[in-house]
């Protein structure tokens, strides 16, 4: 299995190719993320800037939670696994969080998870399309280069893989 730099890479990575599709600005991508107010200490972190926003719009918090379930479903398709984020380890802070947004989606427990585990198979097929995946290994690479990719670095790799 490869270290874990080389999977934070791809997590955040899947992050920002996501984010950046659905119309944020990617502000920084990086690896080794300390605790702060939002997020305990982790691997690594995607700064996602969505805008002026309405932040309880329905289409907002899709967005949210798609970008947020793209980092383990870009480590899950890298890893070859079919992993359910809410019980792998390192991936439950992100099931969590999507499971918080969710709720203005969908209130019941139950359906929510069916939207969630929805979501992931949705993703699952979308990340796996062989330009979208160039994508992610090439913002993948950068960052496994670099440790740390601002606005200007990740728009230059991006926009040359998904037009906005």
């Amino acid at each position: 299995m490869d270290d874990d730099e080389t999977l934070t890479a791809y997590h955040e990575a899947g992050h920002a190719v996501v984010g950046f599709a659905l119309g944020g600005e990617i502000e920084s991508v990086g690896l080794y993320a300390e605790a702060d107010d939002w997020l305990p200490e982790r691997f690594g972190d995607c700064h996602v800037n969505w805008g002026r926003v309405d932040a309880h719009s329905d289409w907002q918090v899709q967005r949210e939670v798609l970008t947020i379930l793209a980092g383990p479903v870009a480590e899950m398709i890298y890893r070859g696994e079919k992993l359910h984020p809410a019980t792998f380890g390192p991936w439950q802070h992100d099931w969590a969080w999507a499971w918080r947004r969710g709720e203005r989606l969908m209130r019941d427990p139950r359906r929510r998870t069916q939207l969630l585990e929805s979501v992931v198979v949705l993703l699952h097929h979308h990340l796996s399309d062989d330009l979208c995946w160039a994508a992610i290994a090439a913002v993948s690479d950068e960052l496994l280069a670099h440790e740390y990719l601002d606005a200007e670095q990740l728009a230059e790799t991006l926009s040359f893989w998904i037009r906005s």
